[in-house]
């Protein structure tokens, strides 16, 4: 029979009983959990193994969820605020990251998330009417550190603030630009000055967009002020008739006054022309009326009224010496004198 074939007794070749070695795995098992309950439980090491196998697992699970809980994640548009005992520590970027639980933890703000908010105040504007305004504000956090911990409700400061710089800008400007074609500049004014107090107070927040919506008078006075608009509407409506009345009339009046000038012009020369012909005749004529001064002047009477009796249908005669005056009906006459000659 070989030595470690069954039925030798466990003997060893030289005939000895050998060792038991699962009894010593179990005795370095159970001294070691006398140890760690010796640690842990403040006893002397011998008390029951379960209860201390229980502990052990209770550990190492406890272990295991405080590493878990540690872990996080920071999204893409979001940054992490890592406090420490409450305390600000850090900032940190999108990822996943761990810190240790109980200690530390995170607050996670979206920083890409545009914000919109809207505010209504009745503001009195520099020419001392009372105007009641519609604001729209687009933001955004861009500090998160500031927005977490400079103010206890940034909020109520975006509105606070908003409503101040209103009050500064509608302050500062008469009441018919903001209710007619003044709402760009009240809104680029908004524009500059709001993003300077909410950087006073280290806010955290970027204003991108402000937008005047509405602005309109109370209710109580709306009615005086819709007339007043109306008697407005109705003069631009009246200017603007009249200046395309003028730019109507104008060029023809122009057109009208060269026309005008043109035949002015025209006759002026004409009758400078003729004026200066009459002059050069009577400067022929000189010479022979200085030679024979009667024969001149009954020639020049004979030549004039042959020229006006040309134009007249009815000639008048004053007898000398007598009541009795001549009638010379010369339209007749040549009414006839023309029937005559066309009859031929």
């Amino acid at each position: 029979m070989a030595w470690n074939e069954p039925g030798n007794n466990n003997q060893d070749p030289w005939g000895k009983k050998r060792p038991n070695n699962n009894n010593d795995l179990d005795d370095m098992i159970k001294k070691a959990g006398e140890k760690i309950g010796g640690i842990f439980g403040g006893g002397n090491g011998k008390s029951d193994g379960g209860g201390r196998n229980f502990l052990v697992i209770g550990i190492v699970i406890f272990a295991v969820f405080y590493i878990i809980k540690g872990f996080y994640t920071v999204k893409e548009a979001e940054r992490g605020v890592i406090l420490h005992f409450g305390e600000y520590s850090r900032t940190v970027e999108p990822g996943l990251g761990w810190l240790p639980f109980g200690v530390q933890k995170i607050k996670k703000v979206n920083i890409d998330q545009i914000r919109e908010e809207r505010i209504s105040a009745i503001m009195l504007t520099k020419d001392i009417n009372i105007i009641e305004v519609d604001i729209g504000i687009q933001y955004q956090v861009n500090k998160p550190k500031d927005y977490l911990f400079n103010l206890k409700n940034p909020k109520t400061a975006l509105i606070q603030a908003s409503e101040s710089a209103l009050r500064q800008v509608v302050g500062n400007s008469e009441v018919d630009p903001i209710l007619t074609d003044g709402k760009a500049k009240i809104q680029a004014e908004l524009q500059a000055l709001l993003p300077e107090i909410l950087a006073s107070y280290n806010s955290g927040l970027l204003v991108r967009t402000i937008t005047l919506e509405s602005a309109k008078p109370p209710k109580e006075v709306n009615d005086a002020f819709e007339e007043v608009n109306r008697a407005s509407q109705d003069a631009k409506r009246l200017e603007q008739e009249a200046d395309a009345y003028r730019n109507r009339e104008l060029p023809l009046a122009i057109s009208k006054a060269e026309e005008i000038k043109q035949l002015a012009n025209g006759y002026y020369s004409q009758v400078l022309g003729k004026a200066k012909g009459e002059v050069a005749r009577f400067e022929q004529l000189l010479p022979q009326y200085e030679a024979a001064p009667e024969i001149t002047r009954t020639r020049l009477y004979i030549d004039m009224m042959e020229q006006v009796l040309a134009n007249t249908s009815k000639v008048i005669l004053d007898v000398e010496g007598g009541n009795n005056m001549m009638y010379i009906p010369l339209d007749n006459i040549m009414k006839r004198s023309k029937g005559v000659n066309d009859a031929k």
